[in-house]
């Protein structure tokens, strides 16, 4: 009999301490995600597929390219052209004529590629001009026929 009262006192001593040592403060954690948006559209201006050939061409802009952008460290438009800056006759490719473009009034290394870094993390939705300069052929000097290039543009997380 004396073990069981004294069982049932300890029993009841456990239960008691657990109740006194209740917490008297809580934390919710309230958390959201952003995902990462990055995205880059080219629109091109009417000339760009009817270039006048034999006139030349000084900054005439051809392309507006809209960037979007969220990312934490910034992004990188790169830039490529599959003709190395020329436009090139569609059968015969001895045939081109060689021409310049700017991105956002830089100039843009076609032969070799180039990138363009903005280093901020930020929100971005941009515009950019995308100009083109050449110096016009006289039809007569060169091949008939269509003279073409593709510059393709690409838009990464830095």
């Amino acid at each position: 009999m004396k073990n069981f009262k004294q069982m049932t006192l300890i029993a009841l001593a456990l239960m008691t301490t657990g109740q006194s040592f209740a917490a008297t403060s809580g934390n919710l954690l309230l958390k959201g995600i952003v995902p990462e948006e990055l995205s880059i559209s080219v629109t091109p201006e009417t000339i760009a597929a009817s270039l006048p050939l034999d006139t030349t061409q000084a900054d005439t802009k051809v392309a507006t390219i809209n960037e979007k952008s969220n990312s934490n460290t910034g992004y990188k438009v790169s830039i490529s052209s599959s003709n190395l800056g020329n436009l090139v006759h569609e059968t015969v490719s001895s045939s081109s004529i060689a021409y310049t473009l700017k991105y956002d009034s830089n100039t843009v290394d076609l032969a070799n590629g180039d990138d363009f870094t903005f280093n901020s993390a930020a929100s971005v939705d941009t515009n950019k001009d995308v100009e083109i300069s050449y110096t016009g052929v006289p039809h007569a000097s060169l091949i008939e026929g269509s003279y073409s290039d593709t510059v393709t543009f690409t838009i990464s997380a830095n």
